[in-house]
């Protein structure tokens, strides 16, 4: 059973809300208050599969307009194993790609914020990397936890659909892990981050992109099963729309349209495919033994060939774990939500109430000081259920809910 938050809905494994980091501003801190807003800004995301870079200009209304893209494939994530070591060869690739990307932001004179996912967060040797990034690029990255990678995308994405006010889910299919939330009006009600991505299945189930005999099934067995204790956990949960962002999704959606004889459009962003559209593709790719001749098949992204067939058994799956028949494809995620999440903090704004703040640092100080995090938390749960029952009775307010909350999460602390 996981560890869950009364009102997040994740374990406690949370990164620091906001923790983003700008070069441009070293030693800077959300509290500094406003400063001037920079002409462009940069937003980088480092994932297991790829580094993407957004470059956007500023408005003085906290907007942005996009001026450029930059995306690598550097395969940090590549080798034998659960992902525990970044090999040599792969930190070379990522450090030599964010520092075209410093370059590129440098001729827009754009502060750079990086953010790093799965492949630096599970690897033993992730501060080689963070060293060689900061010393050689220029580039000094923020590790994000699980839950902090969600958040920022769900903030990606409600900046590209109409559904702030919609009980949604999300999924997002990375290279090494793929994140599934639920959320409402902003607020993330569940969120869950699983070790589940293209670029590990792909290594676990079809080295070098090859398919071979049973290993469709034997992976689409292992993602379920890995799924099905969300499956349980979600299966009440409100649900009006379902989202898909990421590579993965778009690619799968490439292909659909393909499959459909439609052109793709343009811009694939609130265009949806259902569930048996994704098992097609599925089969499809199963069916096709060597990536060689995938990148032959109508509509695929050839640089992903190799790793698509491992992403689309993950999608389909997780479409399945959360009961969603039809998905709509968002085109922002990470990256914009690192971007908008830098935006207000550099105005000296905020995207989030002071309460949650203190709340991520309950959570914190749990995490390192607790020995049995998941009793604290079904204490949280039940000292909250009492206050709902009697806050009226007692004249018992938001103030008092926040510091019963923070004590019953740190009673074992």
């Amino acid at each position: 059973m996981p560890l869950r938050s009364p009102n997040l809905g994740e374990r406690p494994d949370l990164g620091s809300i906001g923790s983003v980091t700008s070069t441009a501003h070293p030693g800077s801190h959300p509290s500094a208050g406003p400063r001037p807003l920079p002409d462009a800004i940069a937003a980088i995301d480092i994932g297991t599969n790829s580094i993407h870079m957004l470059i956007a200009r500023v408005a003085s209304n906290g907007r942005f307009e996009v001026i450029t893209k930059q995306k690598e494939m550097v395969r940090l994530g590549s080798g034998r194993g659960e992902m525990k070591l970044l090999e040599p060869a792969a930190i070379d690739r990522g450090v030599a790609a964010l520092a075209r990307c410093r370059s590129l932001a440098d001729s827009f004179e754009a502060p750079v914020y990086a953010v790093a996912t799965s492949a630096v967060r599970e690897a033993l040797n992730a501060e080689e990397f963070l060293e060689r990034a900061l010393q050689e690029a220029g580039v000094e990255v923020q590790v994000i936890s699980g839950f902090e990678e969600a958040r920022l995308i769900l903030l990606g994405v409600l900046q590209a659909l109409p559904v702030f006010d919609k009980h949604l889910a999300l999924i997002d299919v990375g290279g090494g892990s793929t994140e599934i939330l639920f959320g409402y009006k902003g607020s993330v009600s569940y969120g869950r981050s699983v070790k589940l991505g293209s670029l590990r299945m792909t290594n676990r189930f079809f080295p070098g992109g090859a398919v071979h005999g049973k290993a469709v099934e034997e992976c689409r067995d292992y993602v379920r099963g890995r799924l099905a204790p969300l499956a349980h956990e979600v299966a009440q949960l409100s649900q009006e729309v379902a989202i898909a962002s990421s590579g993965t999704a778009e690619a799968i959606a490439t292909m659909i349209f393909a499959r459909r004889s439609e052109h793709a459009p343009q811009q694939l962003n609130a265009s949806k495919v259902t569930i048996e559209e994704i098992s097609e593709i599925v089969d499809l790719l199963a069916s096709v033994e060597s990536p060689e001749e995938r990148r032959k098949l109508d509509g695929i992204d050839a640089a992903r060939a190799d790793i698509l067939i491992g992403g689309a058994i993950v999608l389909e799956q997780a479409c399945m774990a959360i009961g969603a028949t039809e998905i709509v494809i968002s085109e922002f995620a990470l990256r914009e939500g690192v971007l908008l999440d830098a935006l207000h903090r550099i105005g000296g704004g905020t995207l989030h109430h002071l309460s949650d703040l203190r709340r991520t640092s309950v959570f914190h100080l749990m995490e390192l000081c607790d020995d049995d995090p998941e009793h604290s938390l079904q204490v949280a749960r039940l000292s909250l259920q009492l206050h709902d029952a009697l806050a009226v009775d007692l004249g018992l307010g938001d103030e008092e809910r926040e510091l019963l909350e923070a004590a019953a999460l740190l009673s074992n602390v």
